[in-house]
């Protein structure tokens, strides 16, 4: 053998044993999970994230397959997506969730509801409400199926009440609301606190919601005695009526 030829080996040898040695070094114990931390998780609890990920001191954070864990944790309803990041000289993985919100609810038989999102997104059915949410009264709907957006014959008019289902998280008041009636889409009657505000349909629909804000604030007595506002028309000044 050449000596050329012996050089160009040697050099190879090396270069592959210094390959194997970072190889072997990167599959190493080094790499297990010593800490996970969750962000943005309020509904689903840290044991079940661990038990969804099946997390362990033995999880190498290398090989860990962020696909099929991902596919796990949102087989959950409220995941709406997840999504990692590995700190390796830490030995840390960050788990960030970003759940999606339930709304409202629907009765759709005595004893039965379904939990919403947002979006309209059937989240689960249980037998009782658990929050202090809306429950959202007249609402037709053709099917539904957990995991799926409420099939309604409207779709138009369900994008307006999703729209105030919005609006009303947003400005801090869905959950104390409760009921909002959509038995006549261009008459949706929201209910507070005894007070129940007629904002007709989605014209004008976010000062409409500022507008409630502002009534609510003004008066300080509301829940003791029944009363309703005409909010159809924006602009006009609003008259809370006191009803006997």
């Amino acid at each position: 053998m050449s000596p050329r030829k012996k050089k160009i080996f040697t050099i190879a040898a090396i270069a592959g044993g210094v390959a194997l040695a970072a190889i072997l070094f990167l599959l190493s114990p080094f790499f297990h999970l010593r800490h996970v931390q969750f962000v943005g998780n309020y509904r689903l609890g840290n044991d079940e994230l661990v038990q969804r990920l099946n997390l362990g001191t033995n999880t190498h954070l290398i090989l860990f397959n962020e696909n099929a864990a991902r596919r796990r944790v949102m087989e959950n309803m409220y995941v709406r997506d997840v999504q990692f990041e590995r700190v390796l000289d830490e030995r840390k993985l960050y788990v960030i969730i970003t759940e999606r919100h339930l709304t409202a609810y629907v009765e759709h038989i005595p004893g039965s509801f379904l939990f919403l999102d947002d979006q309209g997104r059937v989240l689960e059915i249980r037998p009782a409400t658990t929050e202090q949410l809306p429950v959202l009264v007249g609402l037709q709907f053709t099917r539904f199926q957990v995991g799926e957006i409420l099939e309604v014959p409207d779709v138009a008019a369900f994008s307006t009440i999703v729209l105030y289902a919005q609006l009303l998280r947003a400005h801090g008041l869905i959950d104390q609301v409760s009921h909002i009636n959509v038995r006549d889409t261009s008459n949706i009657r929201i209910v507070i606190d005894n007070i129940e505000f007629n904002v007709g349909g989605a014209s004008q629909a976010d000062e409409k919601v500022r507008t409630i804000v502002a009534i609510l604030e003004d008066f300080p007595h509301r829940g003791l005695v029944p009363g309703s506002v005409d909010m159809r028309i924006i602009g006009r000044q609003f008259v809370l009526e006191i009803l006997q």
